[in-house]
């Protein structure tokens, strides 16, 4: 089901065509999943944190998130490229919207109490197609553990 919504969302990556705050909020399930996927090992607590991050982030309902998120840890395994995600984000938003996502990638790499090395390499790559700057990179991963 995801990934249908993928295939339809990246042809529909016109700037004359709206994007819906739901497709925004798909997408960023998306790559906070990939966080919590990183280091093979997917605790409850980085699930949670996902949903909180989306909740705190948008308008939608508690059981409305949690069905983006399931969907979005269902269809992980076949995703084979970030490239439409990050797009869609670029497009979307703007710099402190995506130093935001980063931070929020921080929180849950961090919500099992660990960062796990394929964790932050994912957060970096991410960061790298977002156009994020290094210096930005780390002062997110700063913040988020200092909070």
């Amino acid at each position: 089901m995801l990934t249908r919504w993928l295939e339809r969302i990246s042809v529909a990556l016109d700037p004359a065509e709206p994007v819906s705050a739901l497709d925004v909020e798909r997408v960023t399930a998306t790559l906070l999943v990939e966080i919590a996927r990183a280091d093979h090992d997917i605790d409850p607590a980085e699930r949670e944190t996902i949903i909180k991050a989306l909740q705190d982030a948008g308008k939608l309902d508690a059981a409305d998130l949690r069905e983006i998120v399931d969907e979005a840890f269902q269809e992980a395994d076949s995703t084979v490229s970030l490239y439409e995600h990050v797009r869609l984000i670029n497009t979307q938003f703007d710099k402190p919207c995506k130093l935001a996502l980063v931070e929020q990638m921080w929180r849950v790499a961090l919500a099992d109490g660990d960062v796990d090395g394929y964790e932050e390499y994912t957060i970096r790559k991410i960061c790298d197609l977002l156009h994020i700057k290094h210096r930005d990179f780390m002062q997110a991963k700063l913040k988020v553990m200092e909070g």
